[in-house]
């Protein structure tokens, strides 16, 4: 659950911290008055200035209600945001069917952060039946779009026999592949690996 957790916090709004948004987001009476007028990416900001705290008081709930008026316009980032605030019960009750539903949209539009959430859904049996299987399947999209997450999550699952045949070297390859990027968990695996 950590794990999962762990991965909704790092990709919530497109892998940008809250810090990392403070210096680039805020509230401002412009951008609501943009969301309001059903501008879904001024609603998906809006959600994030509210969620996080960004130059105005932080209320996740009143974040929520902005992801998921963005969401049902078809913004991805808020489909996943949506998703995961779901499926972890942040500013609004957990609903893990329903977390399913909004990241199945937002993976639709070949957004990885939610291909990956889907991938730990079936890999974990969470909110619907484990399927190794479905949940490399998943990985896969998100990896062959060159996120390094993905990569690395799919590492594992060749490292470990997850969903595919053990093999140590489709997993550093794809080890690499996340690495040449900067991504410090297949760095750290590299090198685990390679003593």
């Amino acid at each position: 659950m950590r794990c999962v957790l762990l991965l909704f916090l790092t990709c919530l709004s497109g892998l940008v911290t809250a810090e990392e948004k403070k210096s680039v987001l805020r509230f401002s009476e412009d951008l609501k008055q943009q969301a309001e007028r059903g501008d879904a990416d001024a609603q998906f900001q809006l959600g994030d200035c509210y969620f996080f705290g960004l130059g105005i008081s932080k209320d996740q709930g009143e974040g929520v209600k902005w992801y998921r008026t963005a969401a049902e316009a078809g913004q991805m980032m808020a489909q996943f945001n949506l998703g995961g605030c779901l499926h972890e019960g942040l500013g609004t009750d957990r609903d893990l069917a329903e977390a399913l539903v909004w990241w199945r949209r937002s993976a639709g539009q070949d957004y990885p952060p939610a291909q990956i959430s889907i991938g730990d859904a079936y890999l974990f049996g969470k909110g619907l039946e484990q399927d190794e299987e479905e949940g490399v399947r998943w990985y896969r999209k998100a990896a062959e779009q060159n996120y390094p997450a993905a990569q690395h999550r799919l590492g594992n699952c060749y490292f470990n026999g997850q969903g595919v045949r053990r093999d140590v070297v489709q997993a550093l390859q794809w080890y690499r592949k996340a690495a040449d990027q900067g991504y410090k968990p297949s760095i750290q695996a590299l090198r685990q690996l390679e003593q």
